[in-house]
């Protein structure tokens, strides 16, 4: 995952919010996160849509499965966020190791995203998927691979979500991008996952 930098706090006033402050924040960051996800919601059901069309206990199913995620990540690698680049290369290795022990190579020809994609929404929607991934980890047939599954982020969510919240108060402009790059990234997964023969 990443490494962040810490901050030496030896030596420095104390910059601790008082609870009126505190309470203000959390609001502040309840309100960007819930709008975010209410107005990116369409795209996010037509993504599970198209996903919930995969028996996970079928190695077929589950290798276009893996394929479509494994491409996903690899055509909007360019629009990561360097903070995002130990995790991210975790699960595509992951899902790499989880194809080759199925004995499938994922195809590399995927048309390039056009235009640049917020780096902070493209997170919001690869790290959010794994928050259900325990509950598809059990619907994986016996024997089947399950390291994709399994690996573990470095960042947790709630740390993320602060992340969300200080965007979310950098001003409108900011906040239409962010929300702009949750739903180009859906809109990449749904691509992979509706075109006939996209997931080779």
């Amino acid at each position: 995952m990443e490494s962040p930098r810490k901050t030496r706090l030896k030596d420095q006033p104390s910059t601790r919010a008082s609870e009126p402050e505190r309470q203000k924040i959390g609001s502040s960051a309840a309100s960007t996160h819930v709008r975010l996800k209410l107005e990116t919601r369409l795209d996010h059901q037509r993504v599970d849509h198209l996903i919930s069309g995969f028996d996970l206990t079928r190695a077929g199913d589950y290798g276009a499965f893996l394929t479509l995620n494994f491409m996903a990540l690899t055509v909007l690698r360019p629009h990561w966020r360097r903070a995002d680049e130990d995790d991210f290369n975790g699960l595509v290795d992951a899902l790499a190791a989880d194809l080759a022990a199925l004995g499938m190579e994922p195809s590399d020809e995927v048309d390039p995203v056009r235009g640049p994609i917020d780096g902070l929404g493209l997170a919001y929607v690869v790290r959010g998927s794994r928050l259900g991934s325990k509950i598809l980890r059990k619907r994986v047939g016996p024997g089947l691979p399950t390291e994709y599954f399994g690996f573990r982020l470095g960042q947790p969510w709630a740390r993320f979500l602060d992340e969300l919240d200080l965007r979310g108060e950098t001003g409108p402009q900011d906040e239409f991008a962010l929300f702009g790059g949750v739903r180009e990234t859906f809109a990449v997964y749904a691509r992979l996952a509706d075109t006939p023969g996209g997931i080779a």
